[in-house]
């Protein structure tokens, strides 16, 4: 009785290295094993039909058997590389009826073929494998409708190829015998592969529950052990007034950052396991984005006295990568090792290319991990629970996002251990060369265009490049180096090293947004934008913060000093991105009431006051000097102390128009209110507003108000009737 459920056993276990699929639907695994056992079983039957055909010399049953064979043998390759095979089982089904149905008819109908209707029949029974109601009874209705055929047209079909009444015999005989045989093996074998589908889905089901016990085990333990800190430093702090007052709020941020993490990591699990989760690649030279990763975790590790080392074998590895999960990736293996090395350990990273493959590879001499145990360390929610590593805390979940990130980057992740020795973790990730791609470098500064008064002379800064000139302001050339590569496609960048370099580049060349680092030196990022919001040459410039000064007060005082926004290290790529574009939205939006050239609703925002003040100055300006014909925007330069790049850029931020094309605004509309309000012709208002020849005034007139002078006066003096 043991002998065909262990046969079962052997076969299952045979099927389970011949497929090798470990992310299958349970369903898709039973069908597959079992159209592959089917097949192979089948083509045996089927050669045995054969030599039988061939020794009783029935031509057409050895033919029909090297036909099926074939399409047996095709069968089993495509149902072996399929991945979802329930409509390919069920028109594989419907082939074999039809098959046997043609050869049925070519040996003269039912009765003259021996029987090989059955082998038809075993096509319907063997279609229960696909569950499914509907698909079963397609395959039934094409059985019934075949054979009901067969049977009615049966006297019309030719008798040549029929089978002798011995033939019959023999042949009807092996087909009764083998179809039956056929049919009770694969009853008992599909009984036995849904059985097992059972058993192991329920194995899976406990195998999930139990993993859900331990996660909230540990996320329990997670969120207890930093929010009774935090707590009970409030407590703290509420009670004991200002004693050590900075070194709890020290403590409150760490841990809140603690918890952070966590909810950041199941986020991005329920994202994987949606399948939200998408790949967004940069064209860089990764090399200083892994610096400006593994710089922010040198901190934690300094608090534990480790001693970190980077090295790349190559300063410059320019590639397509995704910054986000890969920061995710090295972070998370950085912060693993930092946590399981103890105090005065070693961590090391080396960045290394492999034929097509760039390599990071990640090394400590921490506690390492027991070789029973490497297996298991990437599924989700595992802990390996000894007394080493269950002090270190942690929820299972970062080792887990760390191989899904790697593996949606189509990259691979392996760990050697060596339990009291150490930990290396290899990633490799596909090195898809941006030699091909657009040039990397730095954008360098446009020239600025000499305008005349003419309508085609609208200055644009970004006429040679649609895109906004960015200017970073940092000390770090790691961070510089990840900045550029994040927002180079989107903006002309621009870099100043410290806050003083920066401040004047500012002034020179009125980028359009600006981000800045809080800690450098010469001028930190406080004093920098001060400075620059109390320039009215640069005053409408929005201005982004970047630093690790996470606390409170660091904030306020960035914000105090008219920072548009303040957004904290490690920052995220698209979040950054996003702000930039918002506040440049914004920032036109605020700015078109200065586009008409008319004047202004007095405002209570401070940002509107001192632009308001920059506009009153220059209209006042220009309307000074409208009478003379020769002022020009070099003029006006001089007379607000700017240089002509600096005035144009000003100005196309605040209106959208040349100056050029404002100063003959301003000259026209003087010129209409002139000819409303006074007795002067239109030779002697074409002088009042520096206009000496009548023609050109004529012609610029009417391209600003869409009539003539003349026609102008002409309306009035009918309204006036």
């Amino acid at each position: 009785m043991k002998t065909i459920p262990s046969l079962f056993d052997h076969l299952d276990n045979l099927l389970e290295k011949i497929t090798g699929e470990k992310d299958l639907r349970p369903q898709d695994e039973v069908e597959k094993k079992y159209m592959l056992t089917q097949g192979f079983i089948a083509i045996i039957f089927l050669i045995a039909f054969g030599i039988v055909a061939k020794t009783i010399d029935a031509k057409m049953v050895l033919e029909f058997s090297q036909v099926f064979i074939f399409i047996m043998l095709t069968g089993m390759f495509i149902f072996y590389r399929a991945r979802k095979i329930d409509n390919l089982i069920l028109v594989f089904k419907i082939s074999m009826i039809v098959v046997s149905s043609i050869y049925v008819l070519r040996m003269g109908g039912l009765f003259t073929s021996g029987g090989m209707f059955l082998l038809a029949a075993q096509a319907v029974t063997s279609s229960i494998i696909l569950k499914k109601f509907w698909r079963i009874l397609v395959v039934v209705s094409v059985f019934i409708v075949s054979m009901s055929l067969l049977l009615a047209f049966q006297p019309y079909f030719p008798t040549e190829n029929a089978l002798t009444f011995s033939q019959n015999k023999v042949i009807f005989g092996m087909s009764l015998f083998g179809v039956t045989g056929y049919i009770f093996f694969f009853s008992l074998f599909a009984v036995n592969l849904f059985t097992r589908m059972e058993q192991r889905e329920t194995q899976r089901q406990k195998e999930m529950n139990d993993a859900k016990t331990r996660l909230y085990t540990n996320i329990t333990h997670e969120f207890r052990t930093p929010l009774t800190v935090i707590l009970g430093m409030a407590d703290s702090v509420k009670n004991n007034g200002q004693e050590n007052i900075a070194a709890k709020m020290d403590s409150i941020i760490k841990n809140g950052k603690n918890l952070m993490q966590l909810v950041d990591q199941m986020l991005d699990l329920s994202k994987l396991e949606s399948g939200r989760m998408s790949v967004n690649k940069i064209n860089a030279n990764i090399i200083p984005f892994l610096k400006y990763v593994f710089q922010l975790q040198q901190f934690y590790a300094e608090e534990k006295h480790i001693s970190m080392f980077f090295s790349a074998g190559s300063q410059s590895y320019e590639l397509e990568f995704d910054p986000e999960k890969t920061a995710a990736v090295a972070s998370n293996l950085l912060n693993n090792a930092i946590k399981f090395t103890p105090e005065g350990g070693q961590i090391s990273m080396n960045v290394f290319a492999e034929e097509d493959l760039l390599c990071m590879e990640i090394k400590d001499n921490g506690i390492g991990i027991p070789p029973e145990k490497l297996d298991k360390i990437f599924d989700r929610f595992y802990q390996a629970d000894d007394q080493n590593t269950r002090k270190e805390g942690g929820a299972g979940i970062g080792l887990a996002i760390t191989r899904e990130f790697v593996q949606l980057m189509q990259g691979s992740i392996e760990v050697k251990s060596s339990a009291g020795v150490g930990t290396v973790f290899s990633v490799k990730l596909p090195y898809i060369s941006s030699a091909n791609k657009p040039d990397l470098k730095e954008v360098e500064n446009h020239p600025i265009y000499q305008e005349r008064y003419s309508d085609t002379d609208n200055f644009s800064p970004n006429h040679l490049n649609s895109r906004q000139r960015l200017l970073i302001i940092e000390d770090n050339p790691d961070v510089v180096g990840y900045l550029k590569a994040c927002y180079q496609e989107h903006y002309s960048i621009q870099v100043a090293k410290d806050g003083k370099e920066g401040f004047n580049m500012a002034v020179d060349e009125i980028p359009d947004i600006i981000i800045s680092d809080v800690m450098m030196p010469e001028m930190d990022g406080f004093e920098l934008c001060q400075k620059l919001k109390d320039d009215y040459r640069t005053s409408h410039i929005p201005i982004i913060l970047l630093t690790a000064k996470a606390d409170i007060p660091s904030r306020i005082e960035g914000l105090e000093t008219g920072a548009d926004a303040y957004v904290v290290k490690p920052f995220n790529q698209q979040e950054l991105l996003v702000r930039m574009r918002k506040l440049l939205e914004l920032r036109k939006k605020l700015f078109q009431r200065y586009s008409n050239g008319n004047g202004m609703q007095p405002s209570s925002d401070p940002v509107l006051q001192k632009e308001d003040e920059f506009f009153r100055k220059l209209k006042e300006t220009i309307q000074n000097n409208l009478q003379n014909e020769d002022y020009n925007v070099p003029e006006l330069c001089k007379d607000m102390a700017m240089s002509k790049s600096q005035l144009y850029r000003k100005f196309k931020a605040l209106t959208g128009k040349s100056v050029a094309r404002y100063i003959r605004t301003l000259r026209m509309q003087k010129a209409r209110e002139l000819l409303q309000t006074t007795s002067l012709n239109i030779t002697e208002v074409g002088y009042e507003v520096g206009m000496k020849s009548l023609s050109t005034f004529s012609q610029i007139f009417k391209e600003e108000f869409g009539e003539s002078p003349r026609e102008f006066l002409n309306h009035q003096a009918e309204k006036a009737i």
